[in-house]
């Protein structure tokens, strides 16, 4: 039987090695998943998530707490995911940027991006390389991997990321609008963020831990050649 961990995780350290040239947009996202998963053909490598009228996951973290995380709607996802990258303007976006400034463009970033969830599977690792490449290309490194150390960073993580989803998903959610709501999940959720919240730290807080400013911007991967193309 394949082992899916080893496969993906030595592809993904090719990457690193080798990384898809391109200017971050759409086609970048989906090279970075084809190449992660292209042993793998039912995982779709490259394709975005089928057509379905929502799209949730079950979460169950490692403490034990489980509960539902709503996803966009596959409508919007191709515009709404263009939009994001085009309005990025790629590592010119985080041109000039101190830490602080960096790791809050970042955490909006990752969280519209995870908001989106593109893939039916492998978003986590195909966001976390994609989002490392383009820090190294906007002058910092990006090291994810203290975010899975162990069982308590893993949950630290998903429950950052699982707070700036929901609040895409439900914008401006109050607990008036959650005992008026018709929709399940709205109502779901608002009392799933009282719970999270309370234990959350802010996505933009961890990214700052993991994200170190080099003293100049990588010019190796492709971004500058890409452009004079």
């Amino acid at each position: 039987m394949l082992d899916e961990g080893l496969i993906t995780f030595a592809r993904i350290k090719e990457l690193e090695e080798w990384p898809v040239l391109g200017t971050f947009d759409t086609a970048h996202l989906r090279e970075i998943h084809r190449r992660i998963f292209q042993d793998l053909p039912h995982h779709h490598p490259g394709q975005f998530r089928r057509d379905a009228p929502a799209w949730a996951k079950s979460r169950e973290l490692e403490s034990g707490e489980a509960y539902t995380v709503p996803y966009a709607p596959r409508r919007i996802l191709e515009s709404g995911l263009a939009r994001v990258l085009n309005d990025l303007h790629g590592p010119y976006g985080f041109a000039g940027q101190s830490l602080d400034q960096f790791a809050a463009r970042m955490a909006q970033l990752y969280g519209d991006l995870d908001y989106f969830h593109p893939f039916s599977e492998g978003n986590s690792r195909t966001l976390r390389t994609f989002t490392r490449q383009l820090a190294a290309a906007a002058g910092f490194v990006l090291d994810w991997s203290p975010s899975t150390a162990d069982g308590v960073t893993r949950d630290a993580l998903y429950r950052a990321r699982d707070v700036a989803v929901m609040h895409r998903a439900f914008p401006g959610l109050d607990e008036q609008r959650a005992m008026a709501t018709d929709d399940r999940m709205e109502y779901e959720t608002y009392w799933v963020l009282q719970t999270l919240q309370k234990k959350a730290l802010p996505l933009e807080a961890l990214i700052r831990t993991y994200a170190t400013p080099l003293r100049a911007p990588q010019q190796s991967h492709g971004w500058d050649d890409e452009l004079e193309r």
